[in-house]
């Protein structure tokens, strides 16, 4: 079923897109070349729904790529009992989808200090996935060598033993 409406909304779309393009020589009021304007438009007409998807995709994964990141303290070793700290979500601005930032830190549990931090990155993605298709999935980047700066430290280990009073 689900397969049938987005075919019915691709074909209502595509329809939509060529008399769009067809209309834009009026609405610039162009006399000449009105098939070579509407042929140039098309293209940009038919993306422009999914445009900020994109965009934003590109911007998401550039974005990841800088701040997606792991900071292990150098004293690491001397931590035995570990509690994790969820700090609370915040929106990266001035991108053209919302993107938010997640940091978790690790604390030890003996002194207080951070030993840990992991940032990071969630978007929802553009208008027609965040309202149509996407239902409710989000996109999620996370430091490329996390995991193994987790089994290196044995941090599962480290929070069960911060949990031991």
């Amino acid at each position: 079923m689900i397969g049938i409406l987005f075919l019915i909304g691709i074909t209502v779309w595509l329809i939509l897109a060529v008399m769009i393009s067809k209309r834009i020589p009026r609405w610039v009021k162009a006399t000449k070349h009105t098939t070579t304007i509407s042929a140039l438009a098309f293209p940009f007409v038919l993306v422009a729904p999914v445009a900020d998807d994109l965009i934003g995709h590109w911007q998401f994964y550039g974005l990841c790529e800088k701040v997606a990141v792991v900071m292990l303290s150098p004293d690491w070793e001397k931590v035995k009992r570990a509690k994790d700290k969820y700090l609370p979500r915040v929106k990266v601005t001035s991108l053209i989808n919302p993107i938010y930032s997640h940091i978790v830190q690790y604390v030890d549990v003996d002194t207080q200090e951070v030993f840990l931090s992991t940032k990071t990155l969630t978007t929802y993605g553009g208008f027609l996935r965040n309202h149509f298709y996407g239902l409710g999935s989000a996109t999620e980047c996370r430091p490329k060598n996390v995991s193994e700066v987790f089994k290196q430290i044995n941090i599962d280990k480290l929070i069960r033993q911060g949990e031991i009073k």
